[in-house]
């Protein structure tokens, strides 16, 4: 599995630890994962991946990605044969300005990207930072 990692230039550092990409067949199946003072925005760019936290007993799919808030018990990530993601490690509460919500209000609780962004992934042409998909297009 290749993983890379890079750290953003001002200003995003400030909100951001980390952006990454990830690819190739994990070395498990399931992985879990403690909880963390800070949010995990996951693109998904292969075939779905699972998520289960808290007490849920089904563990739950996101095709397109997911964003996960400040989790404050273990959840667990399973990993499809071969995947394929880029994906966002915020500093705490970093994720809050580009959320349309509160960030407390989804705490525990992951969320699919286009829950959060208001649609389908895209892209800003002039930031390159995700957008909402009812304004203005390149």
């Amino acid at each position: 599995m290749e993983y890379v990692s890079r750290v953003p230039r001002p200003p995003l550092d400030g909100l951001i630890d980390d952006l990454y990409y990830l690819e190739g067949a994990p070395p498990y199946a399931r992985l879990t994962l403690p909880t963390a003072p800070a949010a995990l925005l996951i693109v998904n760019l292969g075939a779905p991946f699972l998520i289960r936290t808290g007490t849920d007993i089904e563990m739950a799919e996101y095709a397109d990605g997911c964003v996960v808030t400040m989790p404050t018990r273990a959840w667990e990530f399973g990993y499809p044969l071969r995947t394929r993601s880029v994906g966002v490690h915020f500093k705490p509460w970093g994720l809050a300005p580009f959320l349309p919500m509160p960030a407390a209000e989804l705490c525990d609780r992951p969320v699919t990207v286009e829950q959060v962004g208001g649609g389908p992934p895209s892209l800003s042409c002039e930031t390159g930072w995700p957008r909402r998909t009812d304004r203005t297009r390149c």
